[in-house]
């Protein structure tokens, strides 16, 4: 079995550490370590927080991770390709499994769009060869999008593509306030302060940051909160409900792609930073609070932000979608 992004990088980095190319001490951030590999920061971030638990690395009084077990002189300089065997073994450079993971993004973003304005039947073929991809792929991509609540098969197991109108909207936001304050006390007890503490510090990078930020920078925040902290609750049924609210997530990610749609002040940062010092300070129940105070701001602001887009754009209708509403 072929093994996970965040699997791989987590061999190449601690045989790097066993092996003493990184000596102890050894500044490990985020970003460059991303960049180095040429991935995103998430399989990054979760290969780092594994290193942690294996006692291979150790988090101290400043950003990132130390080589070692425990925190000592820091070690900064710029990490080469050689300090992985990457040069001259390129057999160890991660790689995404995955082939529909190359084309996902593009295929997710155009469905959301085209979901703003209408109800369409997915053909499936026709989808293939409009993206240059193997029906395997394709299949495998609308298979991912309907976990998220994006795409879903009618009776006749059709893949259809539903409108996201005011109704969709409001029941998805009803069933993530009933759900998600709940899940967070459930999933509080197993979070790391190391985690917390992570996931505060991003927040307060990007509220430097912004608006001078990228799609999948927001993306990697709404999964902080939404995905990663939530999917520590024990209770998997609770988390495949919520799951089919992902979608929701998708606003974020490929509306703000375009910097027209950036709001004045920071979209949610704040909101989510109330969150996880709760969570740091031990009051699950005001971190429940506070989440379902942002739920409530989070549903005004898509809706504002979706019926912004609609009034300013005419998207391009696609062969592989036949539009079935009146």
């Amino acid at each position: 079995m072929k093994k996970h992004l965040n699997d791989q990088l987590f061999e190449i980095i601690a045989t790097s550490i066993r092996k003493g190319r990184l000596k102890s001490g050894t500044l490990l951030l985020e970003g460059p370590l991303a960049d180095l590999f040429g991935v995103s920061r998430s399989p990054v971030r979760q290969a780092l927080l594994n290193l942690h638990q294996a006692g291979l690395v150790c988090t101290f009084d400043g950003r990132g991770y130390l080589v070692g077990a425990q925190p000592g002189k820091v070690l900064r300089r710029k990490l080469e390709a050689s300090d992985f065997k990457l040069t001259d073994d390129r057999a160890q450079a991660p790689r995404k499994t995955e082939s529909w993971k190359a084309v996902y993004d593009q295929i997710e973003r155009d469905l959301l769009h085209q979901s703003l304005f209408g109800t369409y039947r997915i053909n499936e073929l026709e989808l293939s060869r409009h993206y240059g991809i193997s029906r395997t792929v394709s299949s495998q991509v609308l298979t991912r999008l309907s976990l998220m609540g994006l795409v879903e098969r009618d009776e006749r197991s059709r893949w259809q593509l539903g409108q996201w109108d005011e109704a969709r909207l409001a029941e998805l936001y009803e069933v993530r306030r009933r759900l998600e304050p709940y899940v967070l006390m459930r999933a509080a007890e197993f979070l790391q302060p190391e985690q917390l503490d992570g996931y505060i510090e991003r927040l307060h990078q990007a509220m430097d940051l912004y608006p001078d930020m990228d799609s999948h920078q927001f993306d990697d925040l709404e999964s902080d909160l939404h995905i990663e902290t939530l999917g520590r609750c024990p209770n998997r049924q609770m988390l495949q409900i919520l799951r089919r609210t992902h979608s929701l997530l998708l606003s974020g990610k490929h509306i703000l792609l375009d910097k027209s749609y950036f709001p004045d002040e920071e979209p949610f940062f704040r909101e989510h930073l109330s969150i996880f010092e709760n969570l740091q300070a031990g009051r699950p129940d005001l971190a429940a609070q506070s989440m379902e105070e942002h739920l409530v701001i989070a549903e005004r602001k898509i809706k504002q932000r979706l019926a912004q887009f609609r009034a300013q754009n005419v998207i391009q209708a696609v062969a592989y979608l036949e539009r079935i509403d009146a």
